[in-house]
């Protein structure tokens, strides 16, 4: 099987430590994103917090998302060239396989 992230990281080898690229993703496009490959990442140290609840501390990793009552989360490295191209956000969108209409926006940040 093919994952969305495949293309995405054989696409790019050199990675920035200090940033990730987030995927905020519509709630009622669960079972497309499943059918990507991800699945729902679960702490056992988040067990006792609201799911509402989500900050930077809790990203998900790479090929799982995190839900909220009213959306899910992407987290993915970043390359190191990511800064350099305007419309990167965009091209990486693509990559992973992600339509337009699922995503509630994308942003890199600081991990």
């Amino acid at each position: 099987m093919t994952y969305s992230w495949d293309q995405y990281f054989s696409h790019y080898s050199d990675w920035d430590d200090a940033h990730c690229f987030n995927v905020r993703i519509e709630l009622k496009f669960e079972d497309e994103i499943k059918q990507l490959g991800y699945t729902e990442y679960v702490s056992t140290d988040d067990i006792y917090l609201e799911s509402k609840y989500i900050s930077n501390e809790t990203l998900p990793i790479s090929k799982t998302y995190r839900k909220s009552d009213n959306e899910i989360l992407l987290s993915f490295d970043v390359p190191y060239d990511w800064s350099i191209d305007t419309d990167w956000e965009d091209k990486a969108l693509v990559l992973l396989g992600l339509c337009d209409v699922w995503v509630i926006d994308s942003s890199v940040e600081d991990k």
